[in-house]
């Protein structure tokens, strides 16, 4: 029998534990998506003020992210999406940073009204000659390339774009190089937009300047500001109520190579920065991976925004996975006891502890379960020996760096969660002193600097317990080391 067969004969018609990410599922994503019990939260706080949401990895962010962008999209709203960091130097400075939301906002604006530009000829002539500024100026190569792609599908037939396209492509290689391309492309997004005034480009120049009196009372460091303001004040006054921009995946950008120190570095430029986060023109949803954002908490005024963390409960998580059972079967799978094998209930309640709070955790351990029932006997539903070998698994495979990332760079042989937790899987409760750990573990004078690089990790925390002599007294968090600890498993690369 193989897996597909398995799993189908549970009444599956897809299986619903293959796919970890959003992006893979974003087709099903609103029947799968439930809302976090912090949902209205979010919401009603973004109506007047922007919002920071954390979370660990595969605690849903994204999806909560999708699903905030089509219920702000369906209200009028101009929903800017930003996942795609690296135009924005990592050393940016505030100008910069300025200049970026201009960019993407202007993208959006523009991607957005192809669908009804007559919009446009509500703004007055001058408005629309600042208009055709942003459109040449500021949505970049990329972007303007794709708004020609999304104008060419609104206006011709596709024997006509493959005729056209292929012409270009030839005549860009063989006579005008890349600035023929441009002059292409802005040509064709200038007659869909006739209502903007034409922007003229030289001979030597891709952008000229506008000959029009404006307003240089500010700094010259704050340009870009001037004119995000200006963009944002003029996409609201005849087109959209409110601009909002969603900022995810920041931690996911190459340049940081998954060093949580490098990520809090540079989105410490965003979350600081009071212009961005509580200017009245828009309002931004960062959504924030929780260790990079613990280094950079104190900076950042979170009394003027909406600060929310995305956590999971026991039941919110049961609620989750019926859904996604239920989805993937037609309704036939709807409930936990449909995939398990007369379990006992402290093997059930042990899965859903192991996750930690973390529905993409849960798909990860409850896929090892129905692999290791697959072995032991494709016949059954999951048994207590599938979940049992399903979690020594997930313990021993998981990879620990994902959420205790080393530092990039780091030396082979310094201190790193695995180091951590081979001293921590010594101790003999998950509670602990820095004595006791030191007497299990033998840490001896790096004690005190293994709790507290420990402690900033999120691996332990601080308890308000003391001991009978006085001394603090801290707790292992990640159950899957606790387990470890419990039952004598090694982790280790």
């Amino acid at each position: 029998m193989s897996f597909e067969s398995y799993y189908k004969g549970l009444g599956f018609f897809k299986y619903p534990f293959g796919v970890f990410t959003s992006e893979g599922e974003r087709k099903d994503l609103m029947a799968l998506f439930l809302k976090p019990e912090n949902y209205s939260i979010i919401t009603e706080g973004l109506q007047n003020t922007s919002a920071i949401i954390t979370g660990e990895r595969g605690s849903g962010k994204t999806a909560l992210s999708l699903n905030l962008q089509g219920e702000l999209e369906s209200r009028n709203k101009l929903i800017v999406r930003i996942e795609e960091f690296s135009r924005l130097n990592v050393d940016f400075d505030e100008d910069a940073l300025f200049r970026f939301l201009t960019e993407e906002i202007a993208s959006a604006f523009f991607l957005k009204i192809t669908e009804t530009p007559k919009i446009l000829w509500r703004y007055t002539k001058e408005e629309r000659i600042d208009l055709s500024m942003f459109l040449h100026v500021y949505v970049n190569a990329s972007s303007k390339e794709l708004l020609r792609e999304k104008i060419n599908k609104i206006q011709n037939g596709v024997i006509k774009r493959w005729s056209v396209n292929f012409y270009n492509y030839g005549r860009v290689l063989l006579n005008y190089g890349l600035k023929a391309a441009t002059k292409i492309i802005s040509d064709s997004i200038t007659k869909h937009f006739s209502s903007l005034p034409e922007f003229e480009v030289g001979d030597s120049e891709y952008f000229k300047k506008i000959d029009q009196h404006v307003d240089e009372s500010f700094a010259q460091t704050n340009s870009n500001y001037f004119y995000l303001m200006r963009l944002c004040k003029l996409i609201k006054k005849h087109s959209f109520e409110k601009i909002y921009v969603l900022a995810d995946k920041v931690d996911e950008d190459v340049r940081f190579e998954n060093d949580a120190d490098k990520v809090s570095e540079f989105i410490a430029g965003v979350a600081s920065n009071n212009r961005v986060l509580t200017n009245d023109e828009f309002h931004m949803a960062l959504f924030m991976w929780s260790t990079p954002f613990n280094y950079i908490r104190n900076n950042v005024r979170t009394q003027k925004l909406t600060l929310q963390n995305l956590d999971w409960s026991r039941s919110q998580l049961e609620q989750v996975i019926c859904r996604r059972m239920s989805t993937y079967s037609s309704g036939a799978v709807s409930k936990i006891a449909d995939i398990f094998d007369g379990c006992s209930v402290h093997n059930i309640e042990l899965l859903f502890k192991m996750c930690n709070g973390n529905p993409r955790d849960l798909w990860h351990i409850v896929d090892k379960c129905f692999q290791e029932q697959f072995s032991i006997d494709s016949g059954r539903r999951i048994s207590d020996k599938a979940i049992e070998q399903g979690i020594n698994r997930y313990v021993t495979d998981f990879n620990y760096y994902e959420y205790y990332p080393r530092k990039s760079g780091a030396r082979a042989n310094t201190m790193d969660v695995y180091s951590y937790i081979k001293h921590l899987t010594k101790l003999d409760s998950a509670k602990f002193t820095k004595d006791r750990l030191n007497e299990k573990a033998g840490t001896g004078s790096s004690t005190n600097n293994y709790v507290v690089a420990m402690e900033n990790m999120g691996l332990i925390k601080k308890t308000a317990e003391k001991s009978q002599g006085g001394a603090v007294i801290y707790e292992i968090r990640d159950p899957k080391v606790c387990y470890a600890m419990e039952n004598g498993i090694a982790i280790g690369l």
